[in-house]
């Protein structure tokens, strides 16, 4: 009698970890786009939804460096010319001057390349906005490898770290196109400083339309048991597209998107590392101060597990076209999932 109440418990159980498992792939299926794959320029999006929060908010000011065409600024400035400034190249002026107006009750969105945006007004950034923490949003164009044709001033590769270390200063780096469309407004009410990281590759599209950007929180956009891929931005396509050839290897692997570099979404990691004993973090980014160091200063004090950063070494690297450099660096589908196979298997 005992046997057969046992049988039948066990097979209770099967059947409800099956359930599970469907409802969850069934939830992940109506979250993300499988197939008819779109890519979406991000600087297009961007300049929609920053007329649109022009529309919205009396407030809100555009600050441009010398590349407002370029930084998503063409629609805003034309239908608001009395609320945009250009500045030029003189970088630490418009930080210093957004700074007086986030004072004053506006918000401005400031908006450059990267290096522009992030390295020459460092100091003001720390100490202007980041130690009143001001609500000011700043957007970094072309980040990564996206313009690395023009040169090493103009690859970005360490601009998170620098950032990342600064008390007040919150970073996103939206996955897709449906991301892109909300971070703006999204930024808008953090009421802190927001660095926002966008790259000038056309982004392929991951979640539907009605997928919510939530500040601070990640999401799993495909579940898995074996191990755990975080991954952010321009790395998310790919690390998805690793997920899916892995399992062809019999391995399943968990794909988290974070969005959100800081705050991270500390919970999420930890549940995702406590299911599978194993974390690769994939980033277009340097391995030092980005998303992985991130992701290991949350498992090391909560949940140490094994650990694989991909991403670049500590070097600067070369001139390149984009696909040239991702390629190099071993960051495209078939090369994440090579690394993940002989990490997964060295263990």
């Amino acid at each position: 009698m005992d046997n057969l109440n046992l049988k039948k418990n066990n097979k209770n159980n099967k059947d409800n970890l099956n359930n599970e498992n469907k409802m969850v792939e069934n939830n992940l299926k109506n979250k993300i786009i499988e197939e008819n794959e779109i890519y979406d320029d991000a600087r297009k999006i961007l300049a929609d939804a920053l007329l649109d929060l022009g529309n919205k908010y009396n407030n809100v000011v555009y600050i441009s460096m010398d590349s407002s065409a370029g930084a998503s600024g063409t629609s805003f400035k034309q239908a608001f010319p009395q609320r945009h400034f250009e500045f030029g190249i003189a970088e630490q002026n418009a930080i210093g001057e957004a700074a007086g107006m986030a004072i004053s009750g506006k918000i401005p969105v400031i908006a450059a390349y990267v290096p522009f945006a992030t390295y020459r007004p460092f100091e003001q950034i720390r100490d202007d906005l980041c130690k009143t923490r001001l609500n000011v949003i700043i957007i970094g164009n072309n980040s990564g490898f996206s313009v690395s044709a023009l040169g090493p001033t103009h690859t970005v590769l360490e601009e998170v770290g620098i950032l990342r270390a600064l008390p007040n200063m919150t970073i996103i780096c939206p996955a897709d196109g449906v991301e892109y469309k909300q971070v703006l407004e999204v930024a808008l009410k953090v009421k802190s400083p927001t660095y926002i990281r966008v790259s000038r590759i056309k982004a392929k599209r991951i979640f539907k339309d009605e997928h919510k950007l939530v500040f601070g929180k990640a999401d799993v956009v495909k579940e898995g048991s074996d191990i755990s891929i975080v991954a952010t931005g321009t790395m998310v396509s790919r690390s998805l597209e690793a997920a899916f050839e892995l399992e062809k290897n019999g391995i399943s692997a968990e794909v988290i998107s974070m969005s959100t570099i800081k705050p991270l979404d500390e919970e999420a990691i930890i549940k995702s590392a406590g299911k599978t004993g194993k974390v690769v973090t994939v980033e277009e980014h340097s391995i030092y101060n980005g998303l992985g160091s991130a992701v290991a200063e949350v498992l090391v004090q909560n949940f140490p597990v094994k650990m694989k950063f991909i991403g670049v070494p500590d070097e600067y690297a070369p001139v390149g076209t984009y696909e040239e450099l991702i390629d190099y660096y071993s960051l495209t589908g078939q090369k994440i999932t090579s690394q993940v196979l002989d990490f997964y298997k060295s263990l």
